[in-house]
């Protein structure tokens, strides 16, 4: 149960992103899905997807994690 809670909560957030620049774009259904992706990544829908895909995983490791020991780790790999 606990992994099906992690992995919820790692396409979860994307989706929100992705339901907030939809609903900011002022379009519907295709066009918004379109032009909510192109408005989010460098290289167009492609670089919205790819961000939304990075966004995930990183949901899925503050989730498996906790944002502490994740914060924690970073700033142990900058010291060195």
């Amino acid at each position: 149960m606990d992994e099906f809670v992690r992995k919820a909560a790692g396409i979860g957030l994307p989706v929100i992103i992705l339901l907030i620049t939809m609903a900011t774009t002022g379009l519907t259904g295709a066009a918004a899905i379109t032009a909510a992706l192109a408005m989010l990544g460098p290289g167009g829908m492609i670089g919205g997807i790819v961000l939304l895909g990075i966004i995930g995983l990183a949901a899925d490791m503050l989730s498996r994690f906790g944002l502490e020991a994740l914060l924690i780790a970073i700033y142990r790999q900058r010291l060195q």
